[in-house]
């Protein structure tokens, strides 16, 4: 079984999720807005054994609850080969919260952090696809005005069998907790584990 984390920024950016939609349907690019809501993920999706699965959802509701609500950076919409995404800008709050599900995760499950976890980059995923239909998503959903911020107030956690783009359901939205200090959650859940 893969797991997933994610921030929940669907109401920031509501207009741009029907516009992804429509811009799916036109074009027959494959749309993840159709079956998630629009997120930041915090780390790449792992696998664990499916026995562990409940210990590794308490634990990552656990670490997940005491993270506060805060704002995202918006910096723009960006094509890679075999994606469209919208790139948030890292602060210090992403990293630190990237580093303790890493280590968290490491630590209690024995999941070393995937390479892409090295240089981690956080964006909301609109479309995945070949490149040559990916030109003309990307083309129609640049003249959407982006927010230059997005508020994360909750978080996700999803699974899949296998791993596969599109495979993916949601087991758990949750409010972040009330403004906290995340280091100081951190140290005590680290010392309760």
């Amino acid at each position: 079984m893969y797991l997933w984390t994610a921030l929940y920024i669907e109401d920031s950016l509501e207009e741009i999720r029907d516009r992804a939609i429509t811009i799916g349907e036109q074009t027959g690019v494959k749309c993840p807005v159709n079956f998630l809501p629009l997120h930041v993920s915090l780390k790449i999706s792992f696998k664990i054994d499916d026995s562990q699965k409940d210990k590794c959802l308490k634990l990552l509701r656990d670490y997940l609850s005491t993270v506060g609500p805060f704002s995202l950076e918006v910096q723009g919409y960006e094509h890679f080969p075999g994606v469209v995404w919208i790139r948030m800008k890292e602060n210090e709050r992403l990293v630190e919260i990237h580093s303790h599900l890493d280590d968290l995760i490491s630590r209690e499950f024995g999941v070393a952090p995937d390479a892409l976890d090295l240089k981690f980059i956080y964006h909301c995923t609109l479309f995945f696809d070949e490149d040559s239909k990916l030109d003309r998503a990307m083309e129609l959903i640049s003249k959407v005005p982006l927010p230059g911020k997005v508020h994360a107030r909750d978080f996700l956690i999803g699974a899949s069998a296998d791993g596969l783009p599109g495979t993916y359901s949601i087991l758990s939205h949750s409010h972040l907790s009330p403004e906290v200090n995340v280091k100081e959650q951190w140290d005590q859940l680290k010392e309760s584990t």
